[in-house]
């Protein structure tokens, strides 16, 4: 089962699988909000007859650069990345995956330093609830809660986007 697992019942099995998107190269983020797209996760051989029980997203990039010659972090409170199928519209089927912190990926001037994994703590199955291709934003155009960058170009190197399926079968 594994850390972070949702509990079992006595009689009830619960099983997970990840999927991954392929590697962005790069992903920067800018010192003005604006929709930032991420890399697609594909979801495909789902189990004939799972219940799910949760669903979570997870971003993973290997380092993290600031260019801007000044301390850098997401620089306001209460900013997201979404999901939604791709089938759907952005700002109407897509739902809060990850909440970032303000001063997430706080970065020293001027320097390159290790990645990380970040899971998010929300529930998407309400979106994520099927066999399909899903989109990841940060999504300011309908939502107003983009990413931004205090002291602009903070820069994610390979950049993936993860779902990880809990379910019963």
């Amino acid at each position: 089962m594994g850390f972070g697992s949702p509990p079992a019942t006595a009689t009830t099995i619960r099983t997970c699988i990840d999927f991954w998107s392929d590697v962005a190269d790069n992903i920067e983020i800018d010192g003005a909000a604006a929709d930032l797209d991420f890399p697609d996760v594909v979801i495909a051989g789902l189990p004939a007859g799972a219940t799910l029980v949760r669903v979570i997203a997870m971003l993973k990039y290997s380092a993290r650069k600031d260019t801007s010659a000044a301390e850098n972090y997401i620089d306001l409170a209460s900013k997201t990345l979404r999901v939604k199928k791709s089938s759907g519209s952005w700002g109407t089927d897509d739902v809060v995956a990850i909440n970032f912190d303000q001063y997430e990926f706080r970065t020293a001037k001027s320097t390159k330093e290790g990645g990380d994994l970040i899971i998010g703590d929300n529930d998407v199955k309400a979106e994520v609830d099927a066999d399909a291709t899903f989109n990841f934003r940060s999504e300011q155009t309908n939502r107003t809660d983009a990413i931004s960058a205090l002291a602009d170009h903070l820069i994610l190197y390979d950049v993936q986007m993860g779902i990880r399926v809990y379910f019963t079968s």
